[in-house]
This record gives structure tokens, C-alpha cells and sequence, in this order.
């Protein structure tokens, strides 16, 4: 009897730590960052310390250990549009923001990816950041 006591209380203590371990797991969220196209050109200082400023955060998340991926698209490329699939020999540059990068970040939680997200240092240059939890339909 007390072998059997003993393990459904070792049963329910692992059972628990599991669940906690599971919700300790961070979850992934994407970063997408966007700027407006008509917005006025910085100066080129305004320009080069927001480039320190991104090193500094891509470097910090990284040394974090939160950042999974980043990329920045090229401003050239293709839009396929409506169902006939009309191709044009560009990218997407309306008078509405545009992608101009995007991450991959490791976060407890969208509160967590939130605070993430207000490091970003396109809001110096008036952009924004939406942040949406990553769905991998591969694993």
C-alpha cells in the first residue's frame, strides 16, 4: 500500500513539473517590422546612429539567446496580384507601410515578445512593429 501511495505521489510530482516545464517553453513570434515609403528622408546622422542602434539590438537579442532569424528583403522583386496572377517587376511600395525586416524571437509570451518588439529601432524613424506568434505546421 505505501509503494502504491508512494508512486501516485511521485506520478502527480513529475506529472506537474512536466506542465510546468511545458508552459515555461517559449513560444515563437514573428517581428514585422515596417516603414512608410512617403515618409521624409532622415538626415545622415539621424541615419547612421539608427544604424548603430539596430547593431546594438540584433547584437543584444542575439547574445540573448531569443533571436531565431532575422532578414531584410531586397527593395526589388515581384507582386502577383488578383486571380488572373498579373505580375509586376516590383516589389510593393505603396503610400502604406511597407516590410522592411522581419524576426523571429524566442518569448515566454506575446507580453514578452511585446517588450521585444518596443527595442526595435524603426520607431526613430516613425515606423512599427506588428508582432504575431508564429504557427510551424512543419513540426
Amino acid at each position: 500500500m505505501k509503494r502504491f501511495i508512494l508512486m501516485g505521489v511521485l506520478v502527480i510530482a513529475c506529472t506537474q513539473g512536466f506542465s510546468q516545464q511545458q508552459s515555461d517553453v517559449a513560444k515563437e513570434y514573428m517581428l514585422i517590422v515596417r516603414y512608410r515609403t512617403n515618409a521624409p528622408a532622415p538626415s545622415a546622422d539621424v541615419v547612421k546612429t539608427n544604424g548603430q542602434h539596430w547593431g546594438e539590438f540584433i547584437g543584444d537579442l542575439a547574445k540573448s539567446g531569443k533571436l531565431v532569424s532575422g532578414l531584410r528583403p531586397k527593395p526589388t522583386g515581384r507582386t502577383i496580384t488578383g486571380q488572373d496572377k498579373t505580375v509586376q517587376e516590383s516589389a510593393y511600395m505603396g503610400d502604406k507601410p511597407v516590410v522592411s525586416a522581419f524576426f523571429v524571437v524566442k518569448a515566454a509570451s506575446l507580453d514578452e515578445a511585446t517588450e521585444i518588439a518596443k527595442q526595435v529601432p524603426i520607431y526613430e524613424l516613425g515606423g512599427s512593429v506588428e508582432i504575431r506568434e508564429v504557427m510551424n505546421d512543419a513540426k
